[in-house]
């Protein structure tokens, strides 16, 4: 009996963090936090790499998908697709984040 119980507090806790994860303000925070690692990378990117091209790509992206999570539309859409929208969020974060890594230092001397 404690086992059911158990279970049923387990699984609404779970709800529960998924309802956090695909709230439309969490995907806004999401969204400024990529903005503001794309603004970083694109100072520490050359201009003129294609690497550039796509941390601005992405910053686009953040933009247009923080205007879509004001629309009444956002929480029409099913769990599942916010679900894959935020882990395509995170992999752009990756995707920065690794850009950054991979860029070449600003000068030659070491600091």
């Amino acid at each position: 009996m404690f086992g059911w119980i158990k279970g049923k507090v387990a699984n609404a806790k779970e709800r529960v963090r998924i309802a956090k994860e695909i709230n439309p303000k969490s995907f806004r925070v999401m969204a400024r936090e990529i903005s503001e690692l794309a603004d970083a990378c694109s100072q520490v990117c050359s201009p003129k790499s294609d690497l550039l091209q796509r941390v601005e790509k992405i910053k686009g992206e953040m933009e247009q998908l923080t205007e879509l999570t004001r629309q009444p539309e956002f929480k029409k859409l099913s769990v599942q697709r916010r679900m894959e929208l935020r882990e395509s969020m995170i992999q752009s974060k990756e995707q920065i984040l690794e850009s950054m890594q991979e860029a070449p230092s600003p000068t030659k001397l070491i600091q």
